[in-house]
């Protein structure tokens, strides 16, 4: 209980003063938009050992051989965004649900670095988004994605959806899976506790999608899907996944 306060103390703390300095410093020189990264990093690393998360990374040399790329990950929690921005690229930008550009300074930070809002409730809308994150690729930009679609609420895998990867073989650059284990058992989604604890990141091989035509997005769905499910399911522990499904019911 006492470290999820200190969590939330140190999230509100770091993300009005960071995010602030970003907003103004990439409106006044608007070539800084990287900066939303860099800043990010310390963000990030703050909050994580505020958490008490032990993070282990493998493949990271895999992040940057291929630019521009997509990263897909899995979401289980708040932590997975903080993992991402201690090793993506600068060149990188999150697509992210709408109503995070809502939050005062947070949000204006996002939409000022050319972060990418999506509409999860209107499907005009994300596609609209979507051909903006191509737009973003073409221009050399990388961008990150959860097929998901929202953090899973009882530490499972979900199913993917479509839209990540009609992007992906639109844009014709490869999609890089990014597998997170940990993450929910650290800071599970709508609860005050936070427990200390192992997260691992697993950067697997990127997969080239010239082989994909357009109506084949969904077999390289289902790839990534398997490539995630498989360092997602040898890692975490099926009673662990039992217990905090029940935990959270």
């Amino acid at each position: 209980m006492l470290r999820g306060l200190w969590v939330r103390c140190v999230l509100a703390v770091m993300t009005v003063s960071l995010a602030g300095l970003v907003t103004v410093c990439v409106l006044v020189v608007p070539r800084w938009s990287n900066l939303l990264i860099h800043a990010g990093r310390l963000w990030a690393r703050s909050l994580l050992a505020a958490a008490g998360a032990r993070v282990r990374f493998h493949g990271l040399e895999r992040a940057r051989r291929h630019r521009p790329c997509i990263f897909i990950a899995n979401h289980q929690s708040i932590v997975d965004i903080w993992v991402l921005l201690t090793f993506l690229p600068p060149n990188t930008r999150f697509v992210a649900k709408r109503e995070l550009f809502r939050i005062p300074i947070f949000g204006w930070a996002l939409a000022a670095s050319g972060c990418i809002a999506i509409d999860r409730g209107n499907r005009s809308r994300a596609i609209r988004s979507l051909r903006t994150a191509g737009e973003r690729i073409r221009a050399g930009r990388s961008v990150v994605l959860f097929p998901e679609g929202t953090r899973s609420r009882d530490g499972s895998l979900k199913p993917f959806k479509k839209g990540a990867f009609h992007l992906a073989v639109q844009a014709g650059v490869p999609v890089v899976p990014v597998a997170i284990t940990g993450s929910f058992e650290v800071f599970p989604p709508r609860r005050l506790r936070v427990r200390p604890g192992p997260v691992e990141v697993f950067v697997e091989s990127p997969i080239d999608v010239a082989p994909f035509r357009p109506e084949d997005h969904v077999g390289l769905m289902q790839i990534v899907y398997e490539v995630i499910a498989q360092r997602f399911h040898a890692r975490r522990p099926a009673g662990d996944e039992r217990a905090m499904a029940q935990e959270s019911t």
